[in-house]
């Protein structure tokens, strides 16, 4: 992919502070605790929608790499 349009001049160079990716509020443990404030914000079943929609996201994945094992394994033989 080409950065068509993109012009870079000496005043671009990145300061130490623009190299710092921002991180979100975290707790202790490093939990992200914007996400859980996104996921509170929700009702009980959208949140459980949501959850939903991982699992099988996740499910999907997991078959689509048994698949593909499975195919490599017979082209092996």
């Amino acid at each position: 992919m080409k950065n068509e349009g993109v012009v870079v001049t000496d005043s671009d160079h990145l300061s130490s502070d623009k190299l710092a990716a921002p991180f979100p509020e975290q707790d202790e443990n490093g939990v992200d605790l914007s996400l859980i404030r996104e996921n509170l914000r929700l009702s009980p079943a959208e949140r459980l929608r949501k959850g939903d929609q991982s699992r099988r996201g996740a499910l999907r994945l997991m078959q689509l790499g048994r698949q593909h094992r499975q195919r490599q394994t017979r082209r092996a033989e």
